[in-house]
């Protein structure tokens, strides 16, 4: 939210629509989740 200049709503809205997670691992009931989020969703960037 700080480095893009987001709003809660807005990064809550981002994340919902514009980032893909999965399960990595289930370890003894622990499980590890990982997100991953595209550098040309926000303006400016150069991916």
């Amino acid at each position: 939210m700080n480095t893009q200049g987001l709003t809660e709503d807005e990064a809550i809205s981002l994340i919902t629509v514009g980032v893909d997670f999965g399960v990595t691992q289930v370890v003894d009931g622990n499980w590890g989740v990982h997100a991953i989020v595209k550098k040309n969703l926000f303006a400016g960037s150069e991916a």
